[in-house]
């Protein structure tokens, strides 16, 4: 990993971090979605996808695109799709329609000026240090076992250390969590600041506020009109 700006970053992303940091001009009517690893950042897009698009899909369900792509085909993430290896060549991102969702594991305060200068709307989900660490954990066995390497009590405490020392891919734990909460605080119609545990524990209320922040929690369906 290399330490860029105060943030951790794996070397084969490094060069999609820069990319997006330099390059990516935000619209006023893009939305975010920001995490770090193993912390929901499926599930968000998921619902978040579903949310925006529902008008599209609404009464006919069979053709919706979760049938066919799972999220992260869907909304990309900035770092890891958008621009990983452009090498020189910037990605278009013109036809993409609005509004534009995007996802990123960066840190708050390693956004592009784009991002946090424009009145894009950007959505936070968190999870507990320690599922958020297991969950990690057994990504990273999968990765280890590809490499014909058996993990045992010493690489994990080795794992330990670092998350715990904030030597972690995109950071420190509580420096990422800390930076989108302070500024969900200061600017709420900027960032909404979600938890993981909330979302399993009242689905309803937290679908209804992510409805609410991204402008589409009024949709109601027409009434159709039925023949006597």
């Amino acid at each position: 990993m290399y330490l860029y700006q105060g943030l951790w970053c794996l070397s084969y992303l490094f060069e999609g971090i820069i990319a997006f940091k330099t390059h990516f001009q935000a619209h006023d009517t893009d939305i975010i979605l920001a995490s770090l690893l193993k912390t929901g950042t499926t599930w968000l897009k998921s619902l978040s996808f579903a949310i925006v698009h529902r008008r599209k899909f609404y009464d006919d369900f069979t053709q919706h695109p979760f049938h066919t792509k799972n999220p992260h085909e869907l909304i990309k993430h900035f770092e890891i799709r958008v621009y990983k290896k452009v090498n020189g060549d910037q990605p278009d991102l013109s036809e993409i329609p609005l509004p534009r969702l995007f996802a990123n594991h960066v840190s708050y305060l390693s956004m592009p000026e784009s991002v946090t200068t424009s009145k894009c709307r950007i959505v936070y989900v968190c999870r507990n240090p320690w599922d958020t660490f297991v969950s990690i954990w057994h990504y990273y066995l999968q990765h280890e076992a590809c490499k014909g390497i058996k993990p045992d009590m010493e690489m994990m405490e080795k794992y330990v250390d670092k998350f715990c020392s904030g030597v972690s891919p995109w950071g420190a734990y509580e420096d990422h969590i800390l930076g989108y909460w302070k500024e969900s605080k200061r600017n709420p119609q900027k960032v909404l600041f979600l938890e993981y545990e909330g979302l399993e524990k009242e689905p309803e209320a937290h679908l209804k506020r992510l409805g609410e922040f991204v402008g589409y929690g009024r949709f109601r369906r027409k009434k159709r009109k039925t023949m006597l």
